[in-house]
């Protein structure tokens, strides 16, 4: 029973990884060709990055520190800089609004992330960490999208949008 168990998921996995890899081939992004696909294939939007990647990190960011994980932490942290950094490269202009420019306002509170990181402080890693999600909110309000309200995650998950307040009244910040 057990080896016909693992040769199912041997099969699934291998199966999963050529689904993978076809879906890379026809999007024309393989590893190492994101250069060359500019214009040709999928790019993602700045939704994609924001929801896909950037809010993503913001809330695994948050999770890890609160459980005193500081490599993951940091390893978090630095996906949200990869993140910024490709919103400035595919999305450096949205809808006449430089978000590319309004990204690096962040850096001040990602600096500050680092150092609380570094140090394993968990008092200046929240207060660092609010500062992020404030200015998060900040940049969402000057690109004409004060709806997106991002908070601190809720401390059960709540999903994978745990960090975002879906109410039209003002959430908590």
């Amino acid at each position: 029973m057990q080896g016909t168990l693992k040769r199912a998921l041997v099969l699934m996995s291998l199966l999963g990884l050529v689904g993978i890899a076809a879906l890379l081939v026809n999007f024309n992004v393989t590893p190492g060709r994101a250069e060359e696909a500019k214009g040709k294939g999928y790019l993602p939007g700045l939704g994609d990055l924001m929801n896909t990647s950037m809010q993503l990190h913001h809330t695994k960011l948050w999770f890890a520190g609160h459980a005193d994980n500081w490599a993951l932490a940091a390893y978090e942290l630095k996906e949200i800089k990869e993140s910024i950094e490709d919103i400035q490269t595919f999305s450096p202009v949205w809808h006449g609004v430089p978000v590319g420019e309004m990204v690096k306002s962040l850096d001040p509170n990602l600096d500050a992330l680092a150092q609380a990181i570094k140090a394993k402080n968990p008092v200046k890693f929240d207060a660092a960490y609010h500062e992020l999600t404030k200015s998060c909110n900040a940049c969402h309000t000057g690109a004409n999208q004060p709806e997106i309200k991002i908070i601190e995650p809720l401390p059960q998950g709540g999903g994978t949008f745990a960090d975002q307040d879906f109410t039209t009244g003002s959430g908590p910040q």
